[in-house]
């Protein structure tokens, strides 16, 4: 006897509900209204989200800063509960408001919510490590859920303090050996990515943050439905398990086909778009958000002396960028820091002179809080040694290195540096390019600085594990779109220092 069953499958959602919060504001369809219109769910069906729910999105950032009763009423699981998810998992960036904020969107679900690898003595999350499904026609499908362990080393220590997050690997291993045997199929949704490449088996990461290719090496599941990394991966098979990816910001979801018959499990799948239409509701009742949060994107909070001019990001990393400049400017006012660097997002960017809000979430959509630390020159010619692997010459045109396009583009990870001068010299080996490091003009010769970042870059991740030895000086509650509306109220005609340069020979 052949039985089916369908999974549809979204993840990295990030808020993205309406498709106006990508700004633009022709197009009518697009965002996560248009994936759930076209599931198609009856008793054979479930529907899951991989995480990273409640941040990213220009409306997702206006819910949590007006707070009170739009937040009480959970817009986000709204849409998820009219849509009949059956289950979620938490992202890394659930996490980034703390556990009163996770616990309320949580209790507001009507699914479960699954994270076998997060324990919670509390015991108000609403998460179960696993659960069983058993479908219309008898079949039972047994999912689990974990999220990279990364996030204790990403997450402010107070957003997390009253959980625990352990190993992922070791988590969907326990949780495999007890649905094993109570279930048709078994699906792991790992919050998470592969740390090989899935053709040749390269191991492209070490870092631990992801261990998808892993669990599909030494575990058995049946499915395995993976996020995080923010690329598309088509279904295939690989050491007996069906694995995806799917894009973020609700472009696109999978359609996953299962067929159990006679002891066997067939599992088909398509990445589909999210395509152009949405039904009407719940459109029809968050249209009113929706205008809220056009009207205070585009609220003027500030001005610049002159435009930013977008550039390509290898022109940004060659020669400088003026919005790197503007945010490292903030940070070094905020903090009192001798240096400061900032990372950007992974698209070309711009900034008119006339700064909206909409102008702000766009050009930093990133919940980060700032860290100083204490460096010494050893440290900082690693870190700035990182930076210079961004590059590659070849047949003497300046690149992208691959180490930041694959197996995730990774711009972000490319930091622009403010307070310092130094010299990088692109023919030299990676590890042994950056040849000196000036501080007010002067070389170190040995002197340690203070140093502001993001909290996100100061955990070590993205290759700069040195900053995980230095010590900490002070931490910054806010976060740094707040400080970066500050200071446009502060100053009201802004102009942009450019503090410190990188001389780059090819």
């Amino acid at each position: 006897m052949k039985r089916h069953a369908t999974i549809y499958y979204t993840s990295d959602v990030h808020g993205f509900l309406f498709p106006t919060s990508y700004g633009d504001k022709e197009v009518k369809a697009m965002g996560l209204l248009s994936c759930v219109t076209n599931f198609k769910k009856d008793s054979n069906t479930l529907i899951f989200d991989g995480g990273d729910t409640l941040q990213g999105s220009p409306m997702a950032s206006y819910i949590t800063a007006q707070g009170g009763e739009l937040l009480e009423s959970e817009p986000l699981a709204l849409v998820y509960n009219k849509a009949g998810y059956d289950a979620v998992v938490p992202g890394n960036h659930d996490f980034n408001f703390g556990y009163e904020r996770l616990s309320h969107y949580y209790n507001t679900l009507n699914g479960v919510c699954l994270c076998a690898n997060v324990e919670d003595p509390r015991n108000e999350l609403k998460l179960t490590n696993s659960q069983i499904f058993t479908l219309g026609n008898g079949l039972r499908i047994g999912v689990t859920g974990v999220v990279t362990d990364y996030v204790n080393v990403w997450e402010n220590p107070e957003h997390i303090k009253d959980i625990q997050i352990t190993e992922a690997f070791q988590a969907a291993k326990k949780e495999l050996s007890i649905l094993k045997d109570q279930c048709d199929v078994t699906v792991c949704i790992y919050h998470g990515g592969y740390e090989c490449d899935l053709i040749t088996g390269e191991v492209l990461s070490t870092s631990g943050e992801n261990v998808g290719y892993r669990i599909l090496k030494e575990l058995d599941y049946d499915i395995l439905l993976t996020a995080h990394q923010h690329m598309p991966v088509s279904g295939r098979n690989l050491f007996g398990t069906h694995t995806l990816q799917v894009m973020p910001n609700a472009v696109q979801y999978a359609k996953i086909d299962i067929t159990v018959s006679e002891g066997k499990t067939l599992v088909e799948s398509m990445i589909c778009p999210a395509g152009d239409h949405h039904e009407a509701e719940p459109y029809a009742t968050l249209l009113p958000l929706e205008g809220e949060v056009q009207t205070w994107l585009d609220v003027s909070i500030g001005r610049f002396k002159e435009p930013v001019l977008e550039k390509s990001k290898l022109d940004m990393a060659m020669y400088g960028s003026e919005i790197a400049d503007f945010f490292n400017q903030i940070q070094l006012e905020y903090t009192g820091a001798n240096i400061s660097c900032v990372g950007l997002g992974n698209t070309p960017m711009s900034l008119p002179e006339h700064v909206t809000m909409r102008d702000l979430v766009r050009v930093y959509p990133f919940t980060n809080t700032l860290v100083v630390i204490s460096i010494d020159e050893v440290a900082l010619k690693k870190a700035l040694e990182r930076c210079a692997e961004y590059f590659t010459v070849n047949d003497g045109i300046m690149e992208i290195s691959e180490t930041f396009l694959n197996p995730k583009v990774e711009h972000y990870n490319y930091d622009y540096f403010a307070g310092i001068t130094y010299e990088v010299d692109v023919r030299e080996p990676v590890g042994s390019r950056v040849k000196e490091i000036r501080f007010e003009g002067e070389p170190l010769n040995g002197r340690s600085l203070s140093l502001c970042m993001s909290d996100y870059r100061a955990s070590g991740t993205g290759g700069y594990e040195v900053y995980k030895t230095c010590p900490v000086l002070k931490r910054l509650g806010a976060e740094v779109p707040e400080l970066a509306l500050d200071y446009l109220r502060k100053h009201p005609v802004v102009e942009i220092q450019k503090k410190g340069s990188m001389v780059l020979y090819k």
